[in-house]
């Protein structure tokens, strides 16, 4: 295994915010890197921007004529890493000074493992952290301090989204086996998708209690939450478990059970939506609940009066 790690990069008609994270590259502790750039916009912003910084000994572009797409994007960079091991980081997204050096030293204490991750801290559009939403995601997330090291699951570490949607370290090998997918049935959600696929493939994912990226909320990751919560419902209700992890299903799809319910009201798709609303993981109580009973009207309705009132309420959500 060789000591280089690879920073793959894919990034679309960002060139300010890709500056940020190439930066944050960089500034790495480790310096056994390069860094890759797959460039799916159109023009050349991006492609001056890196060219100015004048770092061509340790990044590498490529522009997609035409444009790849988010899934192939990734795949060519996989494709492309000369390291051993790389790390995925999306443009709008920042890795802390020794994120690298923190990840690798994770394969010191258990060298069999996969992958290594940490926590993220929240940060605007303008890159302040945001400390108390950070620790309530990391929590939510069960990034916390009891949890750190080996894992027991890799699957439940995925099914929960312990494991994050990018800045990981990961083997290269089973990154380019796994893959990123396109499919139709995946949409926006191909990290979670990629997560679960990796972890039905390869065990021993560790986390180590520590900071070691920051996830940005960008205007558009801030529009499209919940946007298509069935996609993710469906996604978790498809994943091959063994036995023991069946509770820890039932509980993501109890959580995601009222969002992934909206975007299918929002859709239409009321045989689906009922399918969910008359399901296990939504529950009695819920549909006893003013929600689930607003729900339950809204099902009941004619579809293109549902379908409008769930257009008006996520423009004033915005």
């Amino acid at each position: 295994m060789n000591s280089l790690v690879s920073i793959c990069i894919p990034t679309y008609r960002r060139p300010a915010l890709l500056r940020e994270a190439i930066e944050s590259c960089l500034q790495q502790t480790y310096r056994e890197i390069e860094i890759l750039v797959g460039d799916d916009s159109q023009d050349d912003a991006s492609a001056r921007m890196v060219q100015a910084l004048g770092r061509s000994d340790v990044i590498r572009y490529f522009q997609n004529k035409p444009a790849l797409r988010q899934a192939e994007n990734i795949n060519r960079l996989l494709d492309l890493a000369k390291g051993s091991r790389l790390v995925l980081l999306h443009d709008d997204d920042l890795l802390l000074p020794d994120a690298v050096e923190s990840l690798l030293g994770c394969w010191q204490k258990e060298p069999g493992i996969t992958a290594a991750f940490g926590k993220q801290y929240l940060i605007t559009m303008s890159g302040e952290v945001l400390l108390k939403d950070s620790e309530v995601l990391n929590e939510g997330y069960h990034r916390r301090a009891a949890l750190a090291g080996l894992q027991e699951s890799s699957l439940k570490s995925a099914l929960v989204c312990q494991f994050p949607n990018n800045g990981y370290l990961i083997l290269t090998e089973a990154a380019r086996t796994t893959r990123y997918s396109d499919r139709p049935e995946v949409g926006d959600y191909c990290d979670l998708d990629f997560g679960l696929r990796l972890a039905s493939r390869y065990e021993r994912f560790y986390f180590i209690d520590r900071y070691t990226a920051k996830y940005r909320l960008t205007d558009s990751s801030i529009s499209k939450v919940n946007l298509r919560a069935d996609l993710i419902y469906r996604l978790i209700q498809s994943v091959p478990l063994p036995e023991d992890l069946e509770p820890v299903r039932a509980d993501c799809l109890r959580a995601n059970a009222w969002p992934a319910l909206n975007s299918l009201l929002a859709l239409g798709d009321m045989r689906a939506a009922f399918e969910i609303y008359s399901s296990r993981h939504y529950g009695l109580s819920r549909r006893l609940s003013p929600r689930g009973l607003a729900q339950g009207l809204l099902l009941a309705a004619p579809t293109r009066f549902s379908m409008a009132l769930m257009s008006a309420w996520r423009r004033l959500r915005r």
